[in-house]
């Protein structure tokens, strides 16, 4: 195992510092620079570097303004946002109204069509596609303690001829939060005029993506496969915790694993992302699209990485799955001697790899105790003095036990029981949410019969070594292929869902919508042939899944 004593404060300061001094904005010569820093360093640790420059759709906000006309003239502070809409220089003169959260009743209810909307909620690509639907002419977020840097698309990655028409056709504002509470109380007690102003810059940019490879050293090596190490470079401001500690961590982490290549079975691939937070995940979305088969037939794993080591951040909180909880909790309890909360991986920070099936762990790992990343993300405050050093290096030794796990254990870190029996419980639950109006009982029956041979599987695989342990290998990452596409994604393997929160096994989350419609009714029946191919498409993956286990079986027992 990794001598964890081998991570160095002092190394982790030094790389922190000199990423954190630049002011990272997608696409531009900054980037470039600290694009430039990382690969220089992860050369002198012995890795094989590149540097890829792709085009990427990048947006760049601008200078915005908000005037208060009525009750009462006031200029008030506030930010535009990644993919909103530019204003003419005239801008949008109109009443403002309260909406509370942003839900289309709350939209209905303030009659705010043709209206500017104060909504109670940061600026999120949810609330821009509501926004949008409801006809109102502008949206203002009341933000955090400070506005929070934020992008409003709906589509992950470059948008495609088939998606481009998603991106939202409205300007939009953030204030901060005392100034937001002080419009709605406006608004509660006399008419409120607005004049909003956004300039945003949006067009197609070359960004640069980091690869680093390190090959495995190991006499019984896969000298194919890899396990992807991944953040993202590009941030807001100097963005000292989103993502400098990050990347400060991963070449720390880069550093001290070099030593141990000799002990590894499978080769390390890290890459530093652009276009995060001003394209929606473009890089990684780019890299999946153009690498699809490399990643479907060699990557083993994706350890993500995000905002690490902030003061006083000392919830734990991975973005995982329940094949890969373990080992997270494992290695939070080995450095930490705390407890972490298994968050199922849903869309956000660089998940671009749902449809290639691959397993995901980890993430923004270290939270404050309101689940929160700090009241200084995503703002100017994101400076090297919100990074505690002791934290920072407590989070890099639990990122460096992960990613050696991965790289040197015989058997793959994976629990398919786990993630079998999480389905099964997952599917009855939707079943009895459902009730009479949708029929799952044939995918809860193959779920349990996927459950059972998984648990055969982790019974065999408790003493395998050897080619067994290769077999039983094979299994988890076929099992990974297919089912994470299947119960992550409704686009499938080689398309990205929307950067929209959806549930586990979306294909079937409307049954639940199904039990509350007249039977009937044309929504229903629309909606049940949406059901339907999505049953069969879980139920297929569920067969082929536990076909593929049988097989493992058959030739290790």
């Amino acid at each position: 195992m990794i001598d964890l004593k081998l991570i160095s404060p002092s190394h982790l300061v030094e790389y922190h510092r000199t990423i954190a001094k630049w002011t990272r904005l997608s696409g531009t010569a900054e980037e470039r620079a600290a694009a430039a820093y990382v690969e220089g360093q992860l050369r002198e640790f012995g890795y094989t570097t590149q540097i890829l420059v792709h085009d990427a759709y990048i947006s760049l906000p601008g200078p915005a303004t908000l005037r208060m006309t009525a009750p009462e003239s006031r200029e008030i502070f506030c930010i535009t946002h990644s993919m909103g809409v530019k204003t003419d220089p005239s801008g949008v003169i109109g009443e403002l109204v309260y909406v509370g959260k942003g839900t289309p009743d709350e939209y209905a209810r303030a009659g705010a069509k043709g209206k500017v909307a104060l909504v109670d909620d940061m600026a999120t690509p949810e609330q821009a596609v509501e926004g949008t639907r409801a006809g109102v002419r502008g949206l203002i977020f009341i933000s955090g303690r400070h506005a929070h840097e934020m992008c409003v698309s709906p589509i992950w990655g470059n948008p495609a001829a088939s998606t481009i028409q998603a991106l939202p056709r409205i300007p939009l504002l953030s204030v901060h939060r005392a100034d937001g509470e002080m419009l709605r109380e406006l608004c509660a007690k006399a008419r409120v005029d607005v004049h909003m102003t956004a300039a945003v810059e949006t067009k197609w940019t070359n960004t640069p993506i980091v690869i680093a490879d390190l090959r495995p050293g190991h006499s019984e090596a896969d000298p194919e496969q890899f396990v992807l190490f991944s953040g993202h470079l590009d941030g807001w401001h100097l963005g000292a915790m989103d993502n400098g500690s990050a990347n400060a961590t991963m070449l720390e982490v880069a550093r001290v694993l070099a030593s141990r290549r000799a002990d590894f079975r499978r080769g390390l691939r890290l890459a530093f992302w652009s276009g995060h937070s001003h394209g929606r995940y473009s890089s990684s979305a780019w890299y999946v699209d153009h690498h699809w088969f490399d990643l479907a037939e060699h990557c083993v794993a994706h350890v993500n990485i995000d905002s690490v080591g902030g003061i006083a951040a000392d919830r734990f909180v991975t973005n995982s799955m329940p094949e890969t909880l373990e080992l997270g909790a494992w290695a939070v309890r080995q450095v930490a001697q705390a407890e972490l909360n298994g968050k199922r991986v849903g869309r956000d920070s660089d998940q671009s790899f749902l449809g290639v099936g691959i397993p995901s762990i980890l993430g923004s790992l270290s939270h404050q105790t309101d689940g929160s990343l700090g009241w200084w993300w995503h703002t100017p405050h994101d400076t090297v003095d919100k990074i505690d050093p002791v934290r920072l290096v407590r989070d890099a030794k639990i990122f460096a036990l992960v990613v050696d796990r991965w790289l040197s254990g015989e058997l793959l870190p994976l629990n398919a029981l786990a993630g079998a029996a999480d389905l099964r419980a997952s599917l009855e639950g939707l079943a009895r949410e459902a009730g009479s109006a949708f029929d799952l009982s044939a995918a809860t029956a193959a779920a349990v019969g996927l459950e059972d041979a998984c648990g055969r599987l982790q019974q065999v695989s408790a003493s395998a070594a050897g080619v067994r342990a290769r077999e039983i290998n094979a299994c988890l990452l076929a099992l990974c292929r297919t089912l994470i596409p299947a119960t992550y994604t409704s686009a499938g393997r080689f398309s990205h869902d929307p950067a929209l929160d959806n549930e586990f096994l979306p294909r079937l989350a409307a049954a639940r919508r199904l039990a509350s419609l007249p039977r009937e009714s044309d929504a229903a029946r629309f909606l049940l042939v949406d059901l339907v191919r999505g049953r069969n498409a879980v139920i297929a993956a569920l067969r082929e899944a536990r076909a593929a286990v049988e097989r493992c079986l058959a030739r290790v027992s």
